[in-house]
């Protein structure tokens, strides 16, 4: 006796092995959606197999699955370069700021909003050099983003001088629109011979033992 019509039909293609290919070639660059087609994919597997040849389209759940994980994979390592290359050129620029500040290379670029006249940069880098001698080295030891529409940046460092080692803190603004991130220093404030210093000057506030403890907790 022949089977039946319905049991010689070809097999239909599994909707979700569709949609996981179709989902990892059109909207793969969207993490979420990359993800989404992942599981659609092997959703769509053990549906097929379970169909008993009544559903076709593994190779392209496959697919669609392999699309989206090589996307994925490649989203986080970009990703991860780019985070490290404006790590890389926040610390420069700071240490470049900070530097120019402590030492007596060129000025930094000062944010619009915190005046710095050149007797105060000058009064400033006397005080430093009394109590420190001449700078030897500068080494950032903490960095903390705030704010989403003016982001600002805090900085933390150890400065080495010829006859001791000061620590401060320094604060950042962003300026919009650019990448790597372009920071223009706000304030300056270091901790030498029990004293702190503070750039632009204001009066001075209680002491604290460690700038960089007061400022990033």
């Amino acid at each position: 006796m022949s089977r039946p019509d319905a049991d010689r039909r070809p097999p239909s293609m599994e909707p979700w092995a569709l949609a996981s290919f179709l989902g990892a070639i059109v909207l793969g660059w969207c993490p979420l959606t990359g993800l989404a087609a992942v599981v659609a994919g092997g959703v769509a597997v053990q549906r097929i197999a379970r169909s008993e040849g009544r559903r076709r389209g593994t190779g392209l759940a496959i697919a669609g699955m392999a699309i989206a994980t090589v996307i994925l994979l490649g989203e986080g390592w970009l990703l991860g370069r780019l985070q490290d290359e404006v790590a890389a050129s926040m610390d420069e620029q700071a240490n470049a700021s900070i530097g120019g500040v402590l030492g007596d290379g060129a000025p930094p670029t000062w944010d619009a909003e915190a005046a710095c006249t050149d007797a105060e940069l000058r009064a400033f880098r006397a005080s430093f050099a009394e109590a420190v001698g001449a700078l030897r080295s500068l080494s950032i030891t903490k960095r903390e983003a705030e704010g989403v529409t003016a982001p600002v940046v805090t900085t933390a460092f150890n400065a080495v001088g010829e006859r001791a080692t000061a620590f401060g803190v320094a604060r950042f603004s962003v300026q919009p629109a650019t990448f790597p991130p372009e920071l223009t220093i706000r304030s300056l404030e270091v901790e030498v011979g029990g004293r702190r210093l503070t750039l632009p000057a204001q009066d001075e506030g209680p002491k604290t033992s460690n700038p960089e403890q007061g400022a990033l907790p």
